[in-house]
């Protein structure tokens, strides 16, 4: 997951139930008189209106305060006339390199943002948001303590969200075990990440490894395709880094014992995920790629030969498939979003959350690794029903797998684990499925302290 995006997006404004841009405004009104007013967690697909929203939709709010909203699956958002001027994109600006400045048809830009053109780091960086950061932090692991997690991620951080967690460790706030995956800026400093790497044994902030994105989002329309997307002809998607350049970061990563993360949704960015673990040799690291929405029999065998894990998402089902099928088409849908087909070639699999994309209750998680339906109980389609797998299995992923993909000596209850784990009011192996979405940790444990 992203932990330290979900405790800054915490004391954002929820967008995720808007039904229409309308409410999205309505919702964005209660940020008036704040320096920044930042909304997160919205999809377009649900929108009456039937289309992203725009700077003018923005602008309605204000034209004085800078406005941001950002998609669930951060990979596209939209800012008001007034940030678009902070941040000095206007008719001429070219787009970045793994990012896309959306337009109107008379070549004005009109807010929406994809991957690299986000403004991500004003948003990380405002004095407002980073200060209730503690606080949010306290609420989430409460939360999680609540779902019965034990161990998170966070993906993709730099050496000051690092340093938040050390702080936070430090003053006996902290109480679950936190892994890091710093972004490609860290390694620059090699001796710094040695160093922060030595204090493993000890800590309950793990330093692992480093994470690479590769491309964007189906939902965005940024995933990286070998064929257009199928409702936009000449999109083929974005590459937020080039081979060369994601081969070189793999090889330094892997030569300084740390494992590697490679976002890839789209097929495309698949293969040049898998080129680059290809161009590594420690094996004993557990080298990831993450989500793999988009997977062929030759990424199968190749996953298989590397020992790479899959780092899987069954909750992305959930708001993917009403309109997936309308992006990649009929027949490259049969192969998208799978899980049943990775573990049969005996691939190891971890289960994920990718947090706040969806929620990070693994009992949901669960539930859209097993169930034919969704929580309305209205029934999957063909390409999701046949990637089913069974629930010993879907607790496997959650329990072992993610632990495995972690370097952590736990999953099982037996002697020599560490002792993390919870407890139940009910037995999920002997549940309906329906009822697994309500399951709830009584008490979590770690390292054999109650949490």
């Amino acid at each position: 997951m992203h932990l330290s995006l979900y405790t800054l997006l915490y004391s954002a404004i929820n967008l995720r139930d808007c039904q229409s841009i309308k409410e999205v405004q309505e919702k964005l009104e209660a940020g008036i008189g704040r320096e920044l007013i930042v909304g997160w967690g919205f999809d377009h697909e649900q929108f009456q209106e039937g289309r992203m929203p725009t700077r003018e939709d923005l602008d309605v709010i204000s034209s004085k305060i800078p406005i941001f909203i950002l998609r669930f699956d951060e990979h596209i958002g939209v800012v008001n006339s007034v940030f678009l001027r902070h941040l000095g994109i206007k008719r001429n600006t070219i787009d970045p390199e793994g990012g896309k400045i959306g337009r109107f048809l008379n070549g004005q830009p009109n807010g929406i943002l994809v991957d690299k053109a986000l403004p991500t780091k004003d948003i990380l960086n405002n004095p407002r948001m980073k200060s209730s950061m503690r606080q949010n932090l306290l609420k989430i692991q409460e939360e999680f303590f609540h779902h019965g997690l034990t161990t998170v991620s966070d993906m993709g951080i730099n050496f000051d969200t690092l340093d938040f967690y050390r702080d936070m460790e430090e003053k006996g706030y902290l109480k679950m075990r936190v892994h890091i995956y710093l972004n490609e800026e860290c390694l620059g400093e090699k001796e710094r990440i040695k160093k922060e790497m030595s204090k493993n044994g000890s800590s309950l902030v793990q330093v692992r490894g480093l994470k690479l994105f590769v491309d964007g989002s189906f939902g965005a329309s940024s995933g990286a395709l070998y064929e257009p997307y199928a409702n936009d002809p000449k999109n083929y998607g974005l590459l937020r880094i080039l081979p060369e350049r994601l081969n070189n970061l793999a090889k330094q990563a892997d030569e300084m014992g740390m494992q590697l993360a490679i976002h890839a949704i789209g097929d495309k960015a698949l293969t040049y995920a898998l080129d680059a673990l290809s161009c590594t040799r420690n094996r004993f690291l557990r080298h990831r790629v993450e989500h793999i929405q988009l997977v062929n029999e030759e990424h199968l065998k190749k996953m298989k030969k590397l020992e790479v894990i899959a780092a899987i998402q069954p909750i992305f089902v959930s708001t993917d498939y009403p309109w997936a099928e309308k992006r990649l088409g009929r027949e490259r849908i049969q192969l998208a979003y799978p899980l049943r087909r990775v573990m049969e070639k005996g691939i190891k699999v971890a289960g994920s959350s990718d947090c706040p994309v969806a929620s990070a209750d693994p009992f949901l998680g669960i539930y859209f690794a097993v169930s034919p339906k969704d929580l309305e109980g209205r029934e999957l389609p063909d390409w999701v029903r046949k990637e089913r797998i069974g629930i010993k299995d879907a607790l496997k992923i959650f329990t072992e797998g993610a632990s495995y993909a972690l370097h952590e000596n736990k999953g099982q209850i037996k002697q020599g684990m560490q002792a993390d784990f919870m407890v139940l009011s009910e037995n999920p192996l002997h549940l309906p499925i329906q009822k697994i979405p309500s399951l709830r940790a009584l008490q979590t444990y770690v390292g054999g302290q109650l949490a």
